[in-house]
């Protein structure tokens, strides 16, 4: 803010409105009054916690309310980042009042509610719903505990309240919370404690009373918690040797820390490989110079990348600027920070979705404040507040997890490049399998494009082979798993002591069960699904909404009880490789068995140092990892993404059977890699086998323009959610109608857009919700903006609108 003393500001209120609202300050605390801190505000009959953008200047009505209060002593986010949140607010289409609630910590927001009550349309609407859904379970155990803190994450409760199924009590705001202080134990300063015991003047009698001394005189200052648990008599000698002024007790600021491990020793290299330099010293260049760039760095598995993420993030802070890593997974956030830690010291963070409230609030508050110059972490990241941001990077900025499939739907990898514009900074996008749209944005010059085309040094790229499970006969031992060429290999690879990793990118035991009676499979009550069966825990359980059923029940359409099962997932694929090779160490790696904090950490520690030989995974074992000692890499389904109704299908097969085929041979064993599929034409499946990327590109290249899909257009999907599956295609229809009249009625412009649909989604029913959807494609995204924000302002009131929710997601990535 230009000045104390403005007296109009405009405050940014988690409600849904697209605009920040503007208020009055009163002359006594107008000095308290900075872009970034929280302020409490009137908001029709209630109080709310908004945050300041900035001044709002002298024109507008004259009556405004004035603010109540200011919550915080200084900003929890920099004025500099105003910007990136109105920019975000504006693209999305979100209210830039709860983007920013959403991209605070707990503990910096406004709060969750503290009691959630059931309205009489909730009791009715509860009695309604099928047993075991987790719908259901959410509502009873809110009608159970009208006192109680919902259990389930803020977005959800906020859902049901806009349903009317539920009344909120918001608590009390909470003021900025300082760091927890802890209890210090050091020599009083001047005081030569080795000289005193060795004068014998006093006798040391208690307990350990010379140990005890003497490590607190060894290690300079003693947390008063270590001191406790290595001294039962620390009490009392403390006390003791506080009355003789030897010792004295101090409190200081204590963070929790979220650090990072070591998976195993990274190596310094000496010298850097030529392809390292030349992409370093073009990073090093434009750092240098400052200003804006955006580089794609493609450098294949194994070229070093991260070594020159490390350099280049070195020079940033010897300049004095900050830098954000971005990983596509938490795990790899962990890994990664670990590294930089090992080398950068503890100006290091790490900062996720993962870590506990009071940890992230912690970080974020050492970030505010300038006591961190490095952050290493996921999507969140991007909101990293800091003030002299000099370098973002993001690695493996091909990742579909980059983009946020609930609350505010932002991609983080185009949110990095449009906040290191804002902040003169440099943005360094690094893959060995490149999206289409960001090497598009090179081709065109929106990128500067860097090459790493070789693997250090000078590594062979492991050797693919391919295996047709067409050509097996169906009766054929493992046809459907494990064909005999990866039996034989992996039993070679165990003979030999390397490790082996299996790709499979299903969770569960089996994919479904069928009645052999009617012939229908068992789907989930609240969603269009199959129930994956689980082993563990016997029961047939929904990846969508997580309602579960026991294993042995009846068929719910016929009362059959000889139900079959088909298919497989990683869970049943650990249970035959325990089979067929039962003293090799086998474990899985998936979001079921990484559901404890920790657990993915302690699964690759172990892989790392050598305790596992046979590794099972979904997209959790691709991305990032170097084990050098894995040799072998086996894709047990490769046909698995070409089946989904995208038009990246292909792109995703591609991106990860290279990725994965990246993870063998990358120490000083040649690397082998067996893809199993039943499209073995496929120019994606052809293209990775190759480790032919211009090729793919140039086909998906002519097919997307050919279609009219990303990077050629731009797109929006409109989804369309509502109990009642009349209500919902009603409304969706009127939006189509609606759409289609406003764009005859642009006689120039209406043609740049086209609208496919309302159709149902391919997940017709999901969590409960029937869904329907609209696909938006245009040349110009404002254009494309300018429209949605008509039909919203249109038939956002409409009677037809009661009871269906309309989502907008811009540049959608998930159309399921």
């Amino acid at each position: 803010m230009r000045s104390e003393n403005s007296n109009r500001i405009r405050v940014a209120v988690p409600v849904p409105l697209r605009e920040p609202l503007t208020y009055r300050v009163p002359r006594s605390i107008r000095g308290e009054v900075r872009a970034g801190v929280r302020v409490l505000v009137p908001l029709q009959v209630r109080k709310a916690v908004g945050y300041v953008l900035g001044e709002a200047g002298d024109e507008g009505p004259r009556d405004l309310k004035d603010v109540l209060d200011v919550l915080d002593p200084e900003p929890v986010f920099p004025e500099s980042m105003v910007p990136f949140f109105e920019w975000l607010a504006d693209y999305y289409l979100y209210p830039v009042g709860r983007l920013i609630e959403g991209a605070l910590p707990g503990g910096l927001t406004a709060g969750p509610p503290r009691r959630a009550r059931l309205t009489e349309k909730g009791m009715r609407y509860l009695d309604r719903l099928p047993y075991r859904c987790e719908e259901r379970d959410l509502l009873q155990w809110l009608r159970d505990h009208p006192e109680g803190r919902p259990p389930v994450p803020h977005s959800k409760v906020l859902e049901l309240e806009k349903e009317g199924l539920l009344r909120l009590e918001r608590p009390a705001p909470r003021r900025l919370p300082g760091p927890t202080t802890e209890r210090f134990v050091r020599i009083r300063e001047g005081l030569d404690l080795h000289s005193f015991l060795n004068s014998g003047e006093k006798p040391l009698r208690a307990r350990d009373e010379r140990a005890f001394l003497e490590a607190v005189a060894r290690q300079g200052s003693v947390a008063v918690r270590e001191l406790r648990a290595r001294f039962p008599t620390m009490a009392y000698l403390v006390r003791k040797w506080r009355k003789k002024g030897i010792l004295e007790v101090l409190e200081r600021a204590s963070y929790r820390n979220p650090a990072g491990e070591i998976l195993r020793p990274v190596p310094v290299p000496e010298k850097l490989y030529g392809q390292q330099e030349r992409a370093l010293g073009e990073i090093s260049s434009r750092l240098k110079r400052g200003g804006f760039c955006a580089f794609l760095l493609h450098g294949v598995t194994g070229s070093g990348k991260t070594e020159v993420y490390y350099r280049a993030a070195l020079r940033a802070l010897e300049a004095g600027r900050q830098v954000i890593v971005m990983v596509p997974e938490i795990a790899l956030a962990v890994y990664m920070e670990g590294i930089f830690r090992s080398r950068l010291g503890d100006r290091v963070t790490l900062y996720h979705s993962a870590l506990g409230g009071a940890e992230r609030r912690d970080q974020w508050i050492r970030m505010a404040r300038g006591d961190v110059d490095l952050v290493v972490g996921a999507r969140s990241a991007v909101f990293a507040p800091f003030d002299r941001l000099g370098l973002i990077i993001v690695d493996e900025e091909h990742d579909e997890s980059y983009k946020q499939e609930d609350g505010i739907r932002y991609h983080a990898r185009d949110a990095a490049v449009m906040r290191a514009k804002m902040a003169h900074a440099v943005v360094v996008l690094g893959s060995g399998t490149p999206s289409v749209q960001s090497v598009h944005n090179g081709l065109t010059g929106r990128y500067r494009l860097i090459s790493m085309p070789h693997r250090i040094e000078k590594r062979p790229p492991p050797q693919v082979e391919v295996v047709n499970m067409k050509d097996l006969p169906p009766d054929a031992e493992g046809r459907g798993m494990i064909s005999p060429v990866l039996r034989e290999a992996l039993a070679r690879n165990l003979e030999q002591g390397f490790q082996s990793m299996l790709f499979l990118n299903r969770r569960g035991y089996h994919r479904l069960f069928v009645c052999p009676s009617c012939g229908k499979s068992v789907q989930c009550p609240n969603c269009d699904v199959a129930l994956t069966h689980h082993f563990h825990g016997e029961a047939l359980v929904c990846h969508y909404c997580g309602f579960s059923a026991p294993a042995r029940m009846l068929c719910p359409h016929c009362s059959c009880g000889r139900l079959r099962s088909y298919g497989f997932g990683t869970e049943k694929l650990e249970s035959g490789l325990a089979g067929l090779f039962p003293e090799a160490r086998v474990a899985r790696m998936d979001a079921d068995s990484t559901r404890r904090k920790g657990s993915a950490m302690e699964i690759l520690k172990r892989f790392g140092t050598g305790q596992i030989d046979i590794l099972v995974g979904t997209q959790m074992i691709t991305k990032g990892f170097d084990f050098p000692r894995v040799t072998l890499v086996g894709i047990v389904s490769a046909d698995l993404s070409l089946a989904f109704p995208d038009f990246r299908a292909a792109e995703r097969t591609f991106q990860i059977l290279s990725q994965v085929a990246g993870r063998a041979g990358r120490g000083e064993n040649k690397g082998r890699v067996i893809i199993q599929t039943f499209n073995p034409d496929h120019y994606a499946v052809q293209a990775a086998v190759a480790h032919d990327y211009k090729t793919f590109l140039e086909k998906e290249l002519g097919l997307r323009e050919e279609l009219g899909y990303p990077p050629f257009r731009h797109l929006a999907c409109l989804t369309f959610l509502g109990n009642s599956e009349g209500r919902t295609e009603t409304f969706a229809e009127l939006v189509g109608r609606g759409i289609r009249e406003i764009l005859a009625g642009w006689r120039k412009r209406g043609s740049q857009i086209q609208i496919l649909g309302p159709v149902e989604s391919p997940v017709g029913r999901l969590k409960g919700k029937y869904r329907r959807q609209i696909l938006l494609k245009a040349r110009n995204s404002g254009l494309m903006r300018h429209l949605i924000l008509s039909v919203e302002e249109r038939y956002g009131r409409r009677p037809e609108a009661r009871g269906v929710r309309l989502i907008v997601d811009v540049d959608p990535y998930q159309m399921t």
